[in-house]
């Protein structure tokens, strides 16, 4: 039987070490559950940037259909809202200025997202010849010509295999270390050290001034993306252009 003094002494708690103990454990059981998150952020993100390119790719097919010709680049370092930001230079009668062939997306021009689901701008480089307005009565300012297209597109820098070649367009998400990238500030990211990479990215913030020093005509796209090489890459075929063309009742003449 329990007397009146057992009564009021105070329940018995956890100790300090208990509680630690109880701490380490929670603490465990958090960094656990943060580090799948994190993944699967970065596995949305991309899934998210390839869905984003497959539906630039056809604004820009769109767009050739409704122009007869692909969209010269908007210029890297105008910031968001500022007067031209997203807008294509306009051509000339022979297509874009030949300073003017790399530079981002023309996003406002084409009606897509400015950036990528990583918060940057996308690259864009564009064969000259594919971007001459068409002449009075003409469907297409570029010809059926299977030597057209002046960018070739790479496994990796300095392979000697090539995935396309002769590409009219190319557009580049820097992924998610964005090396290279250009923000809406109008800034650039610094560039990285990855020999992939540098394939990919603009320098000095210049239009149409690449990492080899001049207007660059290859492009790198990996099999699969590594932390230092994380670009996601698409670009348009003159075969899916042309079939695009034609199919829109727009046939680009014979040469």
């Amino acid at each position: 039987m329990r007397t009146l003094r057992d009564q009021c002494l105070p329940a018995e708690g956890f100790t300090l070490t208990e509680l630690a103990v109880v701490l380490v454990i929670v603490s465990f059981l958090i960094g656990g559950l943060l580090v799948p998150l994190s993944a699967q952020i970065d596995i949305r993100n991309t899934r998210d940037t390839r869905a984003a390119l497959s539906e630039i790719r056809e604004a820009l097919l769109g767009f050739a259909v409704a122009n007869g010709r692909l969209p010269c680049p908007a210029p890297p370092t105008t910031a968001s809202g500022a007067a031209g930001a997203g807008l294509e230079v306009a051509p000339g009668p022979a297509g874009c200025g030949v300073g003017n062939l790399a530079g981002v997306l023309p996003w406002a021009t084409l009606g897509v997202e400015e950036n990528d689901p990583w918060g940057r701008r996308y690259s864009y480089r564009v064969t000259r010849a594919f971007t001459a307005p068409p002449s009075a009565g003409a469907t297409a300012g570029f010809t059926l010509s299977p030597a057209g297209g002046d960018l070739t597109m790479l496994p990796a820098a300095g392979s000697p295999a090539i995935v396309a070649a002769n590409v009219p367009a190319v557009v580049i998400s820097h992924g998610k270390n964005g090396n290279g990238a250009y923000i809406s500030l109008g800034t650039q990211l610094p560039v990285g050290a990855d020999a992939d990479e540098l394939e990919n990215q603009i320098l000095n913030n210049a239009p149409g001034l690449w990492m080899d020093g001049g207007v660059v005509t290859v492009f790198v796209k990996r099999a699969a993306p590594t932390v230092t090489a994380d670009d996601e890459v698409v670009w348009i075929s003159q075969g899916v252009l042309f079939n695009r063309m034609i199919s829109g009742g727009k046939p680009p003449p014979l040469p």
